[in-house]
């Protein structure tokens, strides 16, 4: 079954998280704004005292859209213990495990463009369960300590984390042993997802601690098959020089005893997806010994462009 033959196809639940967020919230709570039909509910969830200026930020836009919702932790909190707090709070406010989650960074924008490309008439999300939807992503490039502010009529780039030719739909196993072996430009930012996905990452043992491999450990949830990309970007992400995407590899390693963890718990649901994770992670310690014994660096981080789109 492709994506436009999904039987009941939904609108998903947007969750924006924020902290400290300052110019770039605001330019994210816009996209939000001027996208808010395209989502079933709208959450914003502030890391920071009830005072602070990203819950003033959040509360004017709900003055202007009293069906946003807007939680805050009333103190700052690390990134999984944020994670935690706004789960939480869907699971007490009614939220299905099989429902739809599509998960916004603060310094980020939806991408509505992309959204009304592949919805249908009545803007509902061919979505397909078992499926994690990870990119593409419209791409731009600002400094540390300077917002974007550049033409916003020029086409993006388009970044992938699947095959450059494709295919667009892999096994958990095919997705996660490429991003082993050579890893690729990934965000949370404008991915979808279910809400089992996430409940699982907040309860599942060992507990993580960082946000690095958080994407990858969201598809390895236990009912997840299969990745899948949209056909066109359904957010943009703003890069820069001192986001974590910088300095990726070396972070997301330190993640990798809780991912080999999740791995080892997906293969014991899907054991016909084991000897392919079985193979992608021996190919990878394989490598990573290598390079260690030899002192050679580990594979850098491919940008991986996949042509341009409109914003």
């Amino acid at each position: 079954m492709t994506m436009s033959e999904t039987a009941t196809p939904t609108r998903p639940t947007l969750v924006c998280m924020t902290w400290r967020g300052g110019e770039r919230l605001t330019r994210s709570l816009t996209s939000i704004e001027q996208s808010h039909e395209q989502f079933d509910r709208i959450i914003i969830s502030v890391t920071a005292p009830e005072d602070s200026d990203d819950m003033r930020q959040a509360q004017q836009l709900k003055e202007r859209l009293p069906q946003i919702e807007v939680i805050c932790t009333s103190r700052e909190l690390p990134t999984m213990q944020h994670q935690a707090f706004w789960v939480d709070y869907l699971e007490a406010t009614g939220t299905a495990p099989d429902d739809w989650i599509y998960w916004l960074a603060y310094d980020d924008e939806v991408r509505l463009h992309g959204i009304e490309a592949m919805t249908d008439a009545q803007g509902n999300w061919p979505l397909e369960p078992h499926t994690a939807y990870f990119g593409p992503w419209a791409m731009r490039h600002e400094h540390p300590d300077q917002l974007w502010n550049g033409d916003p009529t020029e086409d993006l780039e388009s970044w992938t984390s699947f095959p450059a030719e494709g295919p667009l739909r892999l096994t958990v196993a095919q997705w996660i042993g490429d991003q082993l072996r050579q890893p690729t430009y990934m965000q949370m930012s404008g991915s979808v997802n279910q809400f089992r996905a996430f409940t699982a990452l907040r309860d599942g043992w060992p507990r993580k601690k960082g946000p690095m491999r958080i994407e990858m450990a969201i598809a390895a949830a236990p009912h997840v098959t299969h990745v899948e990309e949209f056909s066109e970007p359904v957010s943009i992400i703003y890069g820069r020089s001192n986001s974590d995407r910088a300095s990726y590899g070396k972070q997301a390693r330190r993640e990798d005893l809780h991912l080999l963890a999740w791995l080892a718990r997906h293969s014991a649901a899907h054991p016909e997806q084991v000897r392919v994770t079985s193979a992608s992670v021996l190919t990878a310690t394989t490598a990573k010994v290598r390079a260690l014994a030899s002192r050679r660096p580990l594979p850098q981080e491919e940008w991986r462009v996949r042509g341009s789109v409109a914003p």
